[in-house]
């Protein structure tokens, strides 16, 4: 944990280096060498407020989690519309202070081109960088999906430092799986195998507790510097998710036991109110352009209502306005998809911008919902999603919310598979939840409304 925090730092350090250099490289393109000192003290404070800001769009974005240390494409995608954003916070900010005596066209264009090309760049080098680093090399017991999924992540993402090597099995595996690492069965080699392959990690699946023979094996090989997780643990470090299929109910009572965190439940109630009362003016202010272009686009009522079921199975009536054409279900629960031919023009735009939601907070202000958590699930699709996904109902421990883990970090839910998934995130978020991880939410469910990257 101290190693990804470091790796963090150092590349929060880079990016800021970037930004002043390529604001130096602007200054010398623009002004030359002749006046840059000249220039370059004129424009350094003014752009190193604007660089903090930066930075912080680039934390709620997601650019500094662990996954994000490379220049892969969909990392470009991100940095590029995060600079945009930049971009405009550029204008608004020179062109409203006029202490800043300032008001850079030119130049804040060509330094956002700069720093863009070179942030990218600098991305692209440091995960090579940590790619070629020293690994942590890392010997998987037992096998599952989960762990085909992961093996394949970390060696699509090489700067997280893990390098699989093998897997021991206890017993045979279908001949049919296609396994990418050496399988070796469990046959009381394990210190030769650890020193073969010079294994200083073992991330086992948590029936190892019912194989006494491997405990004891691995407790002797102690000595040899390797360190030990079991799966779920090292999963949801890695993805920020909790594997489903490869827990039981002793993991919940281990790790859910206090679902009632009373001080952070009460703050967040306080929350949930405030920011809706706030945005609430907004929305009603709102609320008459939007009735108007539903009204335009499509015959049928404004608001949409639906029963979901919340907290602990309680059934209540969610609030939307309406993006659908009128009985776009026809008296059958069907699932939304991603481009769903139902959708009116309007509508996508409504729901690009998270408008469509606005009739939700008084479903916050009811304390049916609360800001962040969960999506409430629709009770017909309930029956269905808790006979097919173990522990499903799990997530009615705590309140739905309008934007959630699960959201900001899967697209879209349109079938029992997507359930899964996204109820993998769901469960972290409850293992996990805190205003810290609240706050972080929010202001990446803001940047997605702002960049449009939402459903």
């Amino acid at each position: 944990m101290k190693e990804r925090k470091l790796r963090g730092i150092t590349l929060i350090l880079g990016d800021i280096l970037i930004f002043y250099t390529g604001l130096a490289l602007t200054i010398l393109i623009r002004y030359g060498r002749g006046e840059f000192e000249k220039w370059w003290n004129l424009h350094f404070f003014p752009f190193s407020i604007l660089f903090v800001i930066w930075i912080m769009i680039f934390m709620i974005a997601g650019l500094y989690d662990s996954l994000s240390f490379s220049g892969n494409r969909q990392i470009k995608d991100r940095i590029m519309r995060c600079m945009a954003a930049a971009g405009l916070i550029g204008i608004i900010i020179f062109y409203t202070v006029p202490q800043f005596i300032i008001t850079p066209k030119t130049t804040l264009i060509i330094n956002l081109a700069i720093a863009t090309s070179l942030i990218i760049f600098w991305r692209k080098f440091y995960g090579v960088v940590l790619a070629s680093l020293a690994k942590n090399r890392i010997v998987f017991f037992g096998l599952s999906a989960e762990t085909e999924k992961l093996i394949e992540l970390l060696n699509e993402t090489p700067h997280l430092g893990y390098e699989p090597t093998s897997i021991i099995l206890p017993d045979e595996y279908p001949a049919s799986r296609n396994i990418s690492l050496p399988v070796f069965m469990f046959d009381h080699n394990l210190p030769n195998l650890i020193r073969d392959q010079k294994t200083n990690l073992v991330v086992a699946s948590m029936d190892i507790h019912n194989n006494a023979a491997f405990i004891k094996m691995l407790y002797e090989v102690l000595p040899l510097g390797v360190a030990y997780m079991n799966f779920p643990q090292f999963y949801e470090r890695i993805t920020g998710k909790i594997p489903v299929s490869m827990i039981s109910e002793i993991w919940f009572l281990e790790n859910l036991a206090e679902t009632e965190k009373t001080v952070f439940e009460i703050a967040k109630r306080v929350f949930d109110i405030v920011v809706s009362l706030f945005i609430g003016i907004f929305a009603i202010c709102l609320a008459p352009f939007i009735a108007l272009a539903i009204k335009f686009a499509s015959p049928g009522p404004i608001i949409f209502s639906q029963k979901r079921m919340g907290k602990n199975g309680k059934i209540f009536e969610l609030k939307k306005f309406r993006t659908m054409i009128k009985d776009a279900e026809k008296g059958n629960a069907l699932w939304a998809e991603e481009n769903d031919e139902r959708v009116t023009w309007v509508g996508k735009f409504l729901r690009k911008t998270r408008l469509d939601e606005l009739p939700q907070l008084l479903n916050v202000l009811k304390g049916d919902m609360s800001l962040i958590g969960p999506r409430p699930e629709r009770p017909e699709f309930m029956e269905e999603l808790k006979e097919k996904i173990p522990h499903y109902m799990m997530r009615l421990l705590i309140r739905p919310g309008l934007s959630g883990w699960a959201q900001i970090n899967f697209s879209y839910g349109a079938s029992v598979e997507d359930a899964l998934e996204k109820l993998q995130y769901d469960l972290y978020y409850i293992k996990n939840r805190s205003l810290g991880l609240d706050l972080s939410i929010a202001l990446r469910t803001l940047f997605a409304i702002i960049s449009r990257s939402g459903r």
